[in-house]
């Protein structure tokens, strides 16, 4: 049985400041406050509208409008700052009037608006925008294209670039789609030979669910400007969203062949690399990247982290310290160098590393660490009462710390130990599923079988799809009882809900071994040792490979485990029953 933790003032109303053209008659003492509080409310009106004297119904009408704004009435504010821009003239109740309009869907109000304030403002891109977001909703296309048309040209060198991807932005929102590629194809016409026009294309039609036509255009796109990484970047992404990473694979290698110091798509490529689970290759994309910037701490810390995945412990060893020295101050960094200097048996410097990492983030991770390494040095007792000793917060840290308690015990073998701590705390916090699980693990070491089916049907009574719950128990059916029907029900559910997790394939594998299907098994038992390098993943290959008369391959599979695992148990004892 596998374990693996992982780890959202509302305005006064001032209409009586602004009701009345006549005279004010002297008002009664308790309406003063009324009127102090008004006179924020007259001053912002006035300083939307310019702050020049406004007269009583122009006045009335920007408090209105910014009062019913305020309040989600967009219809009136849209015809309430509509009148006072056409009064005024003034740029910025234009502004006001087109915003609060198309917010609440009035277009007609919109397009008025948006006109007067791109007569008053020529310049203004965010007005043309206003304007034709407003004609296609009016279903005034040609309109609609003229004012897109008239952004382009008002835009210059590299604010042609952004003036199409906002023209691609406002055809995307507006809801004539089947009308939004074909206005954008006509704009492009007119620039055929400007990359940004193609680039935008493809947003366009990737929003609009094309993705042929979305990667035909970034492809006009790249042989305009060849060596423009943001749209290889986004055909990548047009073939990651077609579901089809080989080809964005390839896409990634021909393009950096042919501009290897292009760092973001090389990024890129690293990061796409880690999706597939092809930890070596990424590893060397983000070495890549570190020789050409070698003070990149976050690329170094990626090839770190691969080096540790891929078990080289020298060269991650190597790149954490580089991180380090760069960021002195992440944590994260140092409790990973002190796994890999766990992992190559050097526990004092280990320790040394875990115990510089104070209250935060990682404390918890680094005490339970700390706490461990000292039991691997031959003091349990010091390493649980360390465990002891460290304050928890709220029960999701007093769970942390039960479970790196147990995890020392069951390292140990003392499991009736680790099962009096598990008692104590599910009494403590009853119903808890990870401990739970966890206990579910020692009981499987003590043979209770019945504990161990009981404590995971009560994790899957709450979490049914709990693929972690469905995975042990599907496993220890398959395992230590002839109720493989049941497993293999289990075991489906899990790899439904983990189609690339390592453990549920070795499970699947052995319950095919289990069944006699051997050759079904030796699939799913390679595909799982090659995401993850696991002795028991190691060992069951091995044995199935033995059984099935491919007894060269099964040596070699269990040489290389024991290469990297040399103190497994499990790996030992499988190679002791068919090599005494």
């Amino acid at each position: 049985m596998k374990h693996t933790w992982h780890i959202s003032a509302i305005l006064p109303l001032f209409l009586a400041a602004c009701a009345s053209v006549s005279p004010p008659a002297p008002e009664p003492q308790g309406e003063a406050p009324a009127r102090a509080a008004a006179a924020p409310a007259e001053a912002q009106a006035r300083e939307r509208a310019g702050g020049g004297d406004l007269d009583p119904a122009t006045l009335y009408d920007v408090l209105l409008g910014e009062i019913a704004a305020h309040q989600g009435q967009l219809d009136v504010a849209a015809e309430s700052l509509l009148r006072a821009a056409q009064r005024t003239r003034d740029p910025r109740l234009a502004e006001r009037a087109a915003l609060a309009a198309l917010q609440g869907k009035r277009y007609e109000e919109a397009r008025a608006a948006a006109e007067l304030w791109s007569e008053l403002r020529p310049g203004s891109t965010e007005a043309r925008e206003a304007l034709a977001i407003a004609l296609l909703e009016l279903k005034r296309v040609g309109e609609a294209r003229a004012a897109l048309a008239g952004m382009l040209q008002a835009a210059k060198g590299r604010n042609l670039e952004q003036a199409f991807l906002r023209a691609a932005a406002v055809l995307g929102r507006a809801s004539v789609r089947d009308r939004a590629l074909e206005v954008m194809r006509q704009l492009v016409e007119q620039y055929p030979r400007v990359p940004a026009a193609h680039f935008a294309t493809a947003h366009l039609a990737v929003r609009a669910g094309e993705l042929e036509a979305a990667e035909a255009a970034v492809d006009r796109a790249l042989a305009l400007r060849p060596d423009w990484q943001d749209a290889a970047l986004f055909k990548a992404r047009i073939l990651a969203s077609r579901q089809d990473a080989p080809a964005a694979q390839r896409w990634f290698e021909s393009y950096l062949a042919a501009h290897p110091d292009a760092t973001e798509v090389r990024l890129q490529y690293a990061r796409h690399l880690i999706d597939q689970k092809l930890w070596e290759r990424a590893r060397d994309q983000f070495k890549r990247v570190v020789e050409r910037n070698p003070d990149d701490a976050e690329s170094v810390y990626a090839v770190a982290l691969l080096a540790l995945q891929t078990n080289r412990l020298e060269e991650a060893e190597r790149y954490f310290r580089r991180v380090l020295a760069l960021r002195p101050d992440h944590e994260q960094a140092r409790l990973y160098l002190g796994q890999t200097l766990e992992q190559a048996r050097r526990y004092p410097e280990a320790a040394r590393l875990y115990g510089r990492i104070g209250p935060g983030e990682y404390y918890l991770e680094a005490r339970a660490r700390l706490a461990a390494v000292t039991a691997k040095q031959g003091d349990l007792a010091k390493a649980r009462a360390l465990l002891h000793a460290t304050p928890a917060e709220n029960d999701d840290e007093r769970v942390q710390l039960v479970l790196a308690e147990e995890q020392l015990l069951r390292d140990a073998k003392r499991y009736r130990e680790a099962l009096e701590v598990m008692n104590a705390a599910l009494g403590r916090m009853p119903g808890n599923s990870h401990l739970l699980y966890a206990r579910a693990l020692v009981a499987e070491r003590l043979d209770m079988l019945d504990l161990v089916e009981s404590d995971l049907r009560a994790i899957l009574a709450r979490e049914p799809n709990n693929a972690n719950a469905l995975n042990a128990l599907g496993y220890t059916l398959a395992d230590r009882t002839d109720r493989l029907d049941e497993a293999e029900e289990l075991l489906m559910k899990a790899l439904a809900q983990k189609p690339d997790d390592p453990f549920v394939l070795d499970s699947v594998g052995w319950l095919y071994y289990r069944q006699g299907k051997n050759a079904e098994a030796i699939k799913y038992l390679r595909r799982a040792l090659a995401i993850r390098s696991d002795a028991e993943i190691a060992a069951h290959l091995g044995e199935v490979l033995w059984v099935a008369g491919e007894r060269r391959e099964a040596e070699s599979v269990w040489t290389r485990a024991l290469k990297d695992t040399p103190d497994s148990e499990v790996l030992r004892d499988v190679i002791r029953k068919f090599k005494p």
